[in-house]
């Protein structure tokens, strides 16, 4: 049995052990966290300092190639398709050879 002197300081002391519990239990988050950031900044610096093989910048080349290859398509598609919807009376030419195309025959 617990005499009513050894209770009174138990009771004094709970919130304070409380206190200590929860810093206890929530330190190991706060660790991984850090840790967890301290990992993504190294990460970051070993992407920047090293260096891309040829072989990459090759890929990276053909990527950009093919989208620039798909806008022009896709615009010489779209100005295809406005030619196509114009009526002939709105229709320019510019007097250039080799752009006027007699569709009256």
């Amino acid at each position: 049995m617990i005499d009513p002197v050894n209770m009174q300081n138990v009771v004094t002391r709970a919130p304070e052990v409380a206190r200590v519990q929860r810093v206890q239990e929530g330190a190991p988050s706060a660790q991984g966290q850090v840790f967890a950031q301290e990992l993504a900044r190294r990460a970051q610096q070993v992407e920047e300092t090293v260096a891309s093989s040829p072989q990459a910048q090759r890929s990276e080349w053909r990527e950009k190639k093919k989208k620039e290859r798909e806008r022009g398509e896709k615009a010489k598609a779209s100005s295809l398709q406005e030619v196509e919807v114009q009526p002939p009376e709105n229709r320019r030419d510019s007097g250039e050879p080799g752009h006027l195309i007699d569709t009256t025959a």
